[in-house]
């Protein structure tokens, strides 16, 4: 199991528990869900046919769900920092009126918190950001969307500047120390666990980053790298441990995906988004919930 993991441990006991304990689909109301983040988020027109709070949207639904209503607050080339400055009205004015939002996910530049970018601002600004939506909606849950490493041969490795030595492992971990520290960072704040942290570039580097998770500028995401980030970022809003049962053909299907891609992207997810357990009881526990809960959707 992966150290990473471990720190984790608290936040994934809670995923693991949630879905053990969790209500059946029938009795959900549809979540509030709002999406601050840039170009990796929108993802079409940057190597994707498909954008991620959609595909979180219909992974959603195929598991059974009330079909959330999203809002896709993304805005490409922009860090949280300019959302905080340039893109609040959204809050009040997205949701549905006298709903409030149940969960806001926060993608930050790709770089910011790395050694090339700005850690401080970081951390600055999506507690700011999140403050400014709790404000609306005290009870909303912010999801910290860690991105993941540029691919292998990227220019950010190779000379003539080579920012990253170590290559995609490095970034990665930066990228990872900067979520978690900003996860940590509006726990502290609030002075509770309400945020949640969804280790996206965790499951890319698990699959070894491979270069058909990206589109050609080995930057941005390919269909497949979008569907991974988008399975990982619904297990986490939802606290869904096992994505792997989920039928998704029609999502499959609109990416232009197989079942091989759909078995091989649900592993990876579930991979990061299951955790140590604390003991073999809570584990099964957690197994049983989750399978009671597909099998009741399935005779639903």
């Amino acid at each position: 199991m992966h150290t990473r993991l471990h720190r984790n441990f608290a936040a994934g006991l809670a995923l693991l528990l949630a879905a053990a304990i969790g209500q059946p689909a029938g009795a959900e109301d549809p979540k509030d869900l709002l999406f601050y983040g840039n170009s990796f988020t929108i993802a079409v027109g940057f190597g994707s046919s498909r954008n991620v709070p959609e595909l979180v949207r219909d992974i959603a639904t195929a598991a059974g769900r009330p079909t959330p209503r999203i809002r896709n607050a993304a805005s490409a080339g922009q860090s949280l920092q300019w959302h905080l400055t340039n893109n609040t009205a959204v809050i009040s004015t997205g949701v549905t009126p006298g709903e409030k939002w149940d969960a806001v996910v926060l993608q930050d530049f790709s770089t910011q918190p790395t050694t090339i970018g700005n850690l401080a601002l970081h951390l600055s600004s999506s507690l700011a950001l999140y403050q400014q939506v709790a404000a609306h909606s005290p009870g909303v849950v912010p999801v910290m969307f860690e991105t993941w490493a540029r691919g292998p041969g990227h220019t950010f490795y190779v000379p003539p500047v080579v920012e990253f030595p170590g290559g995609p492992a490095q970034m990665q971990q930066q990228v990872r120390d900067g979520y978690l520290m900003s996860t940590a960072n509006i726990n502290t704040v609030v002075g509770s666990n309400i945020a949640r942290y969804a280790p996206v570039g965790d499951a890319w580097e698990d699959g070894g980053f491979p270069l058909n998770f990206y589109a050609s500028d080995r930057y941005h995401a390919a269909n497949r790298g979008t569907l991974l980030t988008s399975l990982v970022l619904y297990g986490v809003i939802y606290g869904d441990i096992s994505t792997s049962d989920i039928d998704l053909t029609g999502v499959l299907s609109s990416l232009n995906l197989n079942a091989a891609d759909g078995l091989q992207l649900t592993s990876l997810a579930d991979g990061v988004l299951v955790p140590e357990p604390a003991s073999v009881a809570l584990l099964l526990i957690g197994v049983l919930g989750v399978s009671a809960q597909r099998a009741w959707r399935a005779r639903a």
